[in-house]
């Protein structure tokens, strides 16, 4: 068996090994998903390994980096994503060969860590190679069920009606104690404009917030998830509150959702919200230098960060 750096010239091959070990699942695997998460991420393409025996792709394991600040610094990070073994050579270790190989791989190139949201059965084999569970992140959750219907008004925000702003979004950098997703040029547009799997809607007063969000069908009803709130300058929690409460009118949401961890001195000015503290996705985390510890930081993980895609 060959274990190797991927090409792009790999990708068909891949997206086959992907549907014939996972199948089509609710992320449809393809090319165009591919290239965006692993090739026109704005922090940098992917590390991918895969493994061929006699010129046949039997195993594939990619790393999506990602940044985030903390205290004005950049710590270097990877979400590890996408891995898949062909079913006639499974439980021969390829998994646990490719990821520690791809390990070693980034932390020579200087990552800091090691980040995931494993589920229940993938779980076990992350812990075996030193990953460490943080705990499920906390969600606030408000209901938002209307039973009267009233006159709606277009309150989205057309993202491409906003591309400078959000560039100068991306250039604002508030300095925090926090560790969040720092802003690569065009990092908005390709997070959420761009995402080829689902569709993003923002809204925002051009001056002191953004929320981005999503319209979700669940066994619990219509979910409004906003998955990144940007806050800058001094916002009027009124306003916030105003605009918010518009936009689940105009989509009959049952239900609104926001990450635990989100800016709570705004949150606790947005009256409806509770607080749910291990309802949200496992993380899983791990430690590539020794200056650097995932369970002591102070993350403030958006649901965007940590949405599966």
């Amino acid at each position: 068996m060959i274990i190797r750096k991927s090409t792009e010239s790999d990708i068909p091959r891949i997206i086959q090994l992907l549907k014939a070990s996972l199948g089509e699942s609710l992320i449809p695997k393809s090319e165009e998903l591919w290239n965006w998460k692993h090739v026109s991420n704005p922090f940098g393409k992917s590390p991918v390994l895969i493994a061929e025996e006699n010129e046949e792709l039997v195993g594939v394991r990619a790393f999506m980096n990602w940044k985030y600040k903390h205290d004005g610094n950049i710590l270097q990070a990877c979400r590890a994503v996408d891995t898949a073994v062909h079913p006639d050579f499974q439980g021969k270790g390829i998994f646990s060969k490719l990821t520690q190989k791809l390990l070693n791989q980034v932390k020579a190139e200087g990552i800091d860590l090691i980040y995931n949201t494993p589920n229940s059965t993938s779980t076990p084999g992350y812990l075996k190679l030193g990953w460490e569970k943080w705990d499920r992140l906390p969600l606030k959750i408000k209901p938002t069920f209307f039973p009267s219907k009233k006159h709606k008004e277009e309150v989205i925000t057309p993202w491409d009606s906003i591309s400078s702003f959000l560039t100068q979004l991306e250039k604002h950098t508030m300095e925090s104690s926090e560790v969040s997703t720092w802003m690569a040029p065009g990092y908005l547009a390709w997070r959420y404009q761009n995402c080829p799997i689902a569709k993003y809607h923002c809204a925002t007063d051009l001056s002191s917030y953004l929320f981005v969000f999503r319209v979700k069908e669940g066994r619990w009803g219509k979910e409004l998830r906003i998955c990144d709130l940007f806050l800058w300058g001094n916002p009027n929690p009124k306003d916030l509150k105003t605009h918010l409460k518009q936009v689940e009118v105009f989509f009959d949401t049952h239900f609104t959702t926001i990450s635990g961890l989100a800016p709570n001195d705004i949150l606790k000015n947005l009256p409806g919200f509770f607080y749910v503290p291990k309802l949200g996705p496992l993380v899983t985390v791990k430690s590539l230098n020794s200056k650097t510890n995932p369970l002591n930081l102070p993350w403030s993980w958006s649901l965007g960060d940590l949405e599966v895609f």
